[in-house]
């Protein structure tokens, strides 16, 4: 039996596109999460989006037949291949994919602003404080004055859990996952390794850390990128319900990225 260390394009394949498509529901989660960041963002058609870590491209093929123009970025380039080749197949011109660092998205896109930013999929906490923090500041340059930035992110209740174990069947293999909850750190460590068809063991050199962030903390967070904070929900389903005791299935959090002679402009 071979070990393989596998890079992150090799398993951002593999849990963004081959995984996904066996999640019950998916899709209908997809539509209903796309038609929530348009009503809570009032978006329409012809404004631009950026969409960071944007995995398959699910969400902004979605807001693309809306008629809105969105830019898709992600660091693995099979995940930017596999969606650039969807809107083809689904003649989506109004979607484009790039490969790029979301902590440095202008190196990619250059300068021009969109107006709005949204980060799915608890990505933002990927990266360790400096990371996070940089990608916020990436967001803001990336906006015009007084656009929105959408962050959906897990409940922080749901990753607080003892450490567990289980096995994923996938792809003619399995998948062993392994995660934990550090409340020293407040992370969330997982490790997986995939038995393939052929009896490889796939490894990743090391394991994934996702940063929960509570509210209290996202808020200043966005404050010192330059943020403001709109609203904050407890679920991606219409109606918005704020985020608090009574709805926490998620945590979606929108800021507006602040800018004087907007913020005066639209003062009550």
């Amino acid at each position: 039996m071979n070990t393989i260390t596998r890079d992150w394009n090799w398993w951002a394949y593999l849990f963004r596109v081959i995984h996904r498509k066996t999640i019950p529901r998916i899709e209908r989660y997809d539509d209903e999460l796309v038609a929530f960041i348009v009503e809570t963002l009032d978006l329409r058609p012809g404004d631009r989006v950026l969409d960071l870590g944007c995995g398959s491209g699910a969400h902004a093929l979605r807001l693309a037949q809306r008629g809105i123009q969105v830019v898709g970025l992600d660091i693995a380039p099979r995940l930017v291949e596999y969606a650039t080749n969807l809107a083809r197949e689904e003649n989506v011109p109004g979607a484009t994919f790039v490969v790029g660092d979301m902590r440095d998205p202008q190196a990619a896109l250059g300068e021009q602003p969109f107006n709005a930013v949204i980060i799915l999929g608890t990505t933002l906490g990927f990266f360790d404080e400096a990371g996070n923090r940089a990608a916020l500041d990436g967001a803001a340059r990336a906006l015009a004055p007084g656009g929105q930035l959408f962050l959906e992110l897990s409940d922080p209740a749901t990753l607080m859990l003892p450490r567990e174990q289980w096995w994923l069947e996938l792809d003619g293999g399995y998948v062993l996952m392994e995660a934990g909850y550090d409340p020293a750190t407040c992370i969330r460590c997982g490790t997986f390794r995939y038995i393939d068809r052929d009896g490889n063991v796939n490894v990743c050199a090391e394991p994934e850390r996702v940063r929960v962030y509570s509210l209290p903390e996202l808020t200043a967070l966005l404050r010192d990128a330059g943020f403001s904070l709109r609203a904050a929900y407890g679920s991606a389903s219409l109606p918005p319900r704020p985020y608090g005791e009574r709805h926490h299935d998620r945590m979606i959090v929108v800021g507006r990225k602040s800018h004087p002679e907007f913020d005066e402009a639209h003062q009550p």
